[in-house]
């Protein structure tokens, strides 16, 4: 299981030096407030980081040079307060490597008739800021998730979260190891798969092991183990009585334990997340590991 609180993703908002320091600093205490409304919000499964307001190229470069390289982020969100010409995110989101969501919001959820002046559409500009933003991602044929609304609404914030699970998920699987015991059925198509293609695309590595090195790990666990999982599984299911400890077959169930702990240990040892098996080949084991797989991939 992803401890997903481990993982974050920064707000980054976009504006301009134009606008002078008052300005800013009113975007920069904006962006602050929504970063930690969004971060403490109910069903949001990461941190939310607020990063500074980006004004130039190279501030935008860095930022996202510095995503790419930080383990703990996930991806950006990101969110235009003023108009940000968009040229300056070229160059950042051409070295981006990391995946973000177009946040299409603006701080206050009411225009303020009574008292609009042109200070406040001044400050808040993020229907001209956004739309620019949104044309040169499209132009660029970026990959992103867009999100429109304000960002107080629970759907938004719903959406939001569904969209940093994805990218958790996206994260894990960068650098992840995958052990493959055996091979895929005989003269299937559908599993045959391309590991190369796999790494280069989802960024997981797959190797292969034989059935054999997983038995040489099953052989060697201990019994007082397998009498500790056979009792977990007492508690935690139904159990038919042949599979009990008076049952005929109750061996079956103890063998079932004891490819789980080996299963358990092989992958821990060799820092997999994940692995895939064969049900042709056997080579050493009992049984299919069944209710291994299902134990260990829940």
């Amino acid at each position: 299981m992803i401890d997903l609180r481990r993982y974050e993703v920064w707000l980054v908002t976009g504006s301009q030096h134009l606008y002078g320091d008052d300005v800013l600093g009113e975007v920069a205490e904006h962006a602050r407030q929504i970063g930690e409304f969004l971060g403490g919000a109910d069903g949001m499964p990461v941190r939310v980081v607020t990063t500074p307001v980006l004004t130039t190229p190279d501030a935008i470069r860095n930022l996202c040079a510095a995503a790419n390289t930080a383990d703990a982020c996930v991806g950006l969100v990101l969110w235009m307060h003023t108009f940000s010409p968009a040229k300056m995110w070229i160059g950042g989101l051409n070295a981006l490597r990391k995946p973000f969501v177009h946040l299409h919001t603006q701080f206050n959820r009411d225009i303020p008739w009574s008292t609009i002046d042109m200070d406040f559409m001044n400050l808040n500009q993020s229907a001209h800021g956004d739309r620019e933003f949104g044309y040169l991602c499209t132009r660029m044929g970026l990959s992103r998730r867009v999100l429109v609304g304000h960002w107080k609404d629970p759907a938004l914030l719903a959406d939001l979260a569904t969209w940093c699970r994805a990218a958790c998920g996206w994260h894990d699987a960068q650098g992840a190891r995958i052990a493959r015991f055996g091979d895929n059925m005989r003269a299937v198509a559908v599993t045959e798969g391309d590991k190369v293609e796999a790494e280069v695309r989802l960024g997981y590595t797959v190797n292969g092991y034989g059935l054999g090195d997983l038995a040489a790990q099953v052989a060697v666990v201990d019994e007082a183990a397998v009498d500790a999982l056979v009792a977990v599984y007492a508690e935690e299911y139904d159990i038919v009585p042949e599979l009990r400890p008076a049952g005929d077959r109750h061996v079956s169930l103890r063998d079932a334990a004891r490819i789980e702990l080996g299963l358990r240990a092989f992958l821990e040892d060799g820092g997999f997340t994940g692995f895939t098996d064969t049900f042709e080949n056997l080579h050493g084991l009992q049984q299919l590991p069944g209710v291994a797989v299902q134990r260990l991939m829940a």
